[in-house]
């Protein structure tokens, strides 16, 4: 089979056989019409071999069904670390060399790369690339919307063809995006940067490689520490009010909270949140009338490691509420009116990981660079990726205005 590689399936192969002798070698042992009345120091060394081929005979077949390197170990702490260098300046950088081939390895070669191609496809090379796979032509110079390299990307992630396959560390929207612009721009493999057309939403996805942002281990987004339950009286009193609450996982105690379908939003019911705050790590408002005065409240849910305030009246005046949320990771402030200088008051988080700030008051290339200094260490989320329609694409799709 051509989506292997030979040395590692051959080496397979024989490692299986050997499993095959020595664990019949190791019954007739101890069976009784078939003793071989071998000792018990000989029985030893058998049963230590057949361990140590059990073991390598598996690890081979998971590098062929899963790609080199499924199998790491990050020290128990959870995180998640992806091969990819700081580019200190982006125009002078290779577009393919620094930019595309990281994200393809990041995300691609452990099932279309040297030890597996998945598809009779490989993505580490030019050549590979060019050629295509099973399902036709990966790249096509100039035409996104015929590159199965760019297609599979955005199909909807429940779809068969979706690359990469649902359970699989996923590109993101910045670096689909980016792949989108490679393709359509000429797919060039030799070129620099700053020899490439640029339209203004891909100019901050590049910008934003110049910072370690996206070079930071992936961090949990739910404490380790375990915490008791919640009040019932209080779940309750919200639920009672239209709001959804979900623990974030099977038998956690941690919860989810969302306003989205509450029958009313004021600071009377968020401060029912308050004696839920140990508990409470997820907060959805968005979409709410939540504005300036009401936030307050949410300055004191100092366990909460996700906020979404997308298409609500906050501005940067409330955002000084949230300067004590020293554990929060994601910020979604999508269709807000803040601005570049409101938010550096919360320059000095130390855990935040990702601002959303698509259609907010941040218009010009200068602010979007001033965010990428104030915080070096957090993706800063653009929006507006244009996703083409496709045949029979069923996933819903917005205009971007």
């Amino acid at each position: 089979n051509d989506e292997y590689d030979t040395t590692i399936l051959e080496r397979h192969r024989w490692m299986g056989v050997g499993v095959a002798v020595v664990a019949t070698v190791y019954y007739l042992a101890y069976a009784e019409k078939f003793s071989l009345r071998l000792k018990s120091r000989v029985l030893t060394i058998v049963s230590i071999v057949l361990v140590l081929l059990i073991t390598f005979t598996g690890h081979l077949g998971g590098t062929l069904t899963h790609g080199e390197g499924f199998l790491s170990f990050d020290g128990g702490n959870g995180k998640i670390e992806e091969v990819r260098k700081i580019i200190p300046d982006v125009q002078e950088a290779m577009v393919y060399d620094d930019i595309i081939q990281p994200i393809l390895q990041n995300k691609c070669y452990t099932c279309h790369g040297p030890s597996k191609q998945k598809g009779k496809l490989r993505l580490d090379s030019r050549e590979a690339m060019e050629k295509g796979g099973e399902d036709g032509e990966a790249l096509i110079a100039g035409d996104s919307k015929k590159s199965l390299l760019y297609t599979r990307l955005v199909m909807d992630i429940l779809e068969k063809e979706h690359m990469p396959p649902k359970g699989k560390p996923q590109p993101s929207e910045a670096e689909v995006s980016l792949i989108n612009w490679w393709i359509s721009t000429g797919a060039h493999f030799d070129q620099q940067v700053k020899t490439i057309p640029q339209e203004e939403h891909i100019k901050p996805l590049l910008l934003a490689l110049q910072s370690d942002q996206i070079h930071d281990p992936v961090k949990p987004d739910v404490p380790d520490a375990p915490v008791g339950k919640a009040s019932e009286q209080t779940i309750e009193q919200l639920k009672g009010k239209g709001v959804t609450i979900m623990p974030v996982a099977e038998s956690s105690n941690y919860l989810s909270v969302s306003f989205y379908a509450a029958d009313t939003v004021n600071a009377d019911v968020l401060k029912l949140l308050e004696s839920i705050s140990p508990q409470l790590v997820w907060l959805k408002l968005n979409d709410t009338p939540v504005d300036d005065e009401t936030i307050k409240t949410i300055g004191k849910l100092q366990t909460l490691t996700r906020l979404n305030l997308a298409n609500t009246s906050v501005t940067d005046n409330g955002l000084v509420s949230l300067q004590s949320l020293g554990k929060l990771q994601y910020l979604n402030l999508t269709g807000t009116k803040v601005t570049s200088k409101g938010l550096q008051v919360l320059s000095s988080l130390p855990e935040l990981t990702a601002i959303y700030l698509y259609k907010t008051d941040i218009g010009s290339e200068a602010d979007w660079l001033a965010l990428q200094q104030s915080f070096p260490k957090t993706k800063i989320d653009t929006g507006g990726y244009f996703l083409p329609i496709l045949e029979g694409d069923t996933s819903l799709v917005k205009l971007v205005k």
